[in-house]
Formats: C-alpha cells, sequence, structure tokens
C-alpha cells in the first residue's frame, strides 16, 4: 500500500514555501512514477510536507539540486539529501555502456574518457578494457578533488566529496 503524502501547510504563506513544495512534488512524483526510481524509497517523515520543508529552508542553496546519492542512500531523506551544483550531480548518474564506465573504442584500442560538464575529458588509450577503465576511474578521482577543493565554503559537500576523490 502506498503512503499518502500530507501538505500539512496548504494556504499559509511562509517563505519559499512554492518552490520548496515544487521540490516535494517532484521527488514523490519520480519515486512512484518512474520505474527508474523503483528501488528508491522516501522517509516516512518526509511524506508530511512540514518535515521537508524545515529541512529544505535549513539546507537549500540557490540553483542547487536536490541529490539523495551523493551521500550512500537510495532514501530521500534528511540523513541522504543535500543540495549539489549541477556539476556534482551529474557526476553520480548512471550512465548505461556497453564497455566498463568511461572507455570508448577508438582505432589504437579502449580510450578512457569523460564529460565533466560540457568538456570531453580524454586520458589515453590502452591496450585493454581494464587499463582504460582504471585511467578512467583515477581521471574522475582526480576531478572530483578539485571539486571539492571549488566547493571548500560548502564543508559537507567538500568533505563528501573529498572522500569519494580517494
Amino acid at each position: 500500500m502506498k503512503k499518502e503524502k500530507i501538505n500539512d501547510l496548504k494556504g499559509q504563506t511562509l517563505p519559499r514555501v512554492k518552490e520548496a513544495l515544487r521540490v516535494w512534488n517532484n521527488y514523490h512524483s519520480r519515486v512512484r512514477n518512474d520505474r527508474n526510481y523503483s528501488t528508491v524509497t522516501i522517509c516516512d517523515e518526509w511524506y508530511l510536507f512540514s518535515n521537508f520543508y524545515y529541512w529544505y529552508i535549513d539546507n537549500v542553496v540557490d540553483g542547487w539540486h536536490l541529490d539523495k546519492d551523493i551521500l550512500g542512500g537510495n532514501e530521500y531523506s534528511p540523513d541522504n539529501c543535500i543540495f549539489v551544483p549541477r556539476e556534482v550531480n551529474q557526476l553520480f548518474r548512471k550512465v548505461p555502456t556497453s564497455l566498463s564506465t568511461g572507455v570508448v573504442v577508438n582505432h589504437k584500442g579502449y580510450q578512457a574518457q569523460a564529460k565533466f560538464g560540457k568538456r570531453v575529458y580524454k586520458f589515453g588509450t590502452y591496450p585493454t578494457i581494464e587499463e582504460a577503465h582504471a585511467a578512467y576511474v583515477s581521471g574522475r578521482k582526480s576531478y572530483i578533488y578539485k571539486l571539492s577543493q571549488k566547493y571548500k565554503a560548502y564543508p559537507k559537500l567538500s568533505a563528501v566529496l573529498l572522500q569519494k576523490s580517494k
């Protein structure tokens, strides 16, 4: 049986309530309707809008996205969610590939590469998929480390990026 979400702040005039409501409705809709989210859950407390709203007000960063993956969760909850910039959010998407992640075939072998933002980074061509994948992992970790330094003003984000760069 599906849980019912409850907007207990309906009709109240609060700061940023409309944008918080949009985010709240979006993740509920994804979990309920998107088969890519079939294993994703929402914590009980976030079925009540006011609980999410007050967490949102304390944590939102303008222009950033709600993320449940970077902290290691498969659940929308205060413990697993963080607001991240788009460039960080895209790093932790699962992209289907016919080879190993970060590996494509070129005329010389297997090329390690990644797209970070709008730029494609190439980490070299290797004789095996495994070597190319290892180069991709190394290049990705280096990029994540740079992001951890870029976002030092956001200690929680910086710390998790630093940890993922190792």
